[in-house]
């Protein structure tokens, strides 16, 4: 069997059904981009395929050089401590291996949360004069930093005061957020939600940002064409995760 390429997507995974077909869909949006490189997505728990599940589809496709991507914005526990082993049990069979940084952060994310806000502004309906990026949160303080940061360049992009806020685990919240613009004066405040798939934290955002006074909150980022373009960059690059070999590909035993 000839040997091919290959590029896993590597979610956390959720109860919630409607947050494993995006990982997929941005797998078949990766492959098109891509032609010739099988691609697949797995999930650490609560979905399926496991990564086991996908590595041994992969296999039997003939693929023996394989990029691990995490399908993840921050570099937070799982890419720090889940990853890697994703990583190894593909490496275990001889295969080589690259191991790529998380999604974000990434000019083009910023871009695809500008994009989402528009479309939730109601039609006539005059511009937001603030936004709230809102994210999961993390017991990681790196991890929210970059929230922040994204946070700051979304309001440069759009010229209006921006904010950062989490769903769990950090502070502050949506609702004080979007309540600490209100207080200095925005009367139209969008609520941008930093998630990649739809689920528990989105619908939660979602709820806070109503609750807060927010005049609109967009959907999660899915399987929009920045997102499978970053993750096609990451296939590709030399944008691994920092290794004792300074991220070089690395095979089996």
């Amino acid at each position: 069997m000839p040997t091919a390429e290959g590029l896993l997507l590597v979610a956390h995974g959720s109860r919630d059904d409607r947050a494993a077909p995006v990982a997929h869909e941005v797998a078949a949006a990766v492959a098109r981009l891509r032609p010739g490189l099988a691609t697949g997505a797995a999930f650490l728990e609560l979905a399926t395929p496991t990564p086991q599940e996908a590595v041994e589809s992969l296999a039997a496709q003939g693929v023996t050089d394989l990029a691990v991507v995490p399908f993840l914005l921050s570099d937070a526990y799982h890419a720090q401590e889940d990853l890697p082993a994703v990583a190894d049990l593909a490496r275990s069979r001889g295969w080589t291996v690259r191991l790529s940084r998380v999604l974000g952060p990434d000019p083009r994310l910023v871009e695809a949360m500008a994009a989402r806000l528009a479309e939730a502004r109601p039609s006539g309906e005059p511009p937001f004069d603030a936004v709230v990026l809102a994210a999961a949160g993390s017991s990681s303080r790196q991890a929210n930093d970059t929230v922040a940061e994204v946070a700051a360049d979304l309001g440069h992009l759009l010229g209006v005061p921006a904010r950062w806020a989490f769903a769990s685990a950090a502070a502050p919240t949506v609702e004080e957020a979007v309540g600490d613009l209100r207080a200095r004066g925005a009367d139209r405040v969008g609520v941008a939600t930093y998630l990649l798939a739809p689920g528990f934290f989105a619908d939660r955002i979602r709820a806070a940002a109503a609750s807060g006074g927010a005049v609109a909150v967009t959907e999660p980022l899915g399987a929009c064409p920045q997102v499978a373009a970053i993750v096609a960059d990451r296939a590709s690059l030399d944008d691994r995760l920092g290794r004792p070999d300074g991220g070089k590909p690395v095979t089996g035993n």
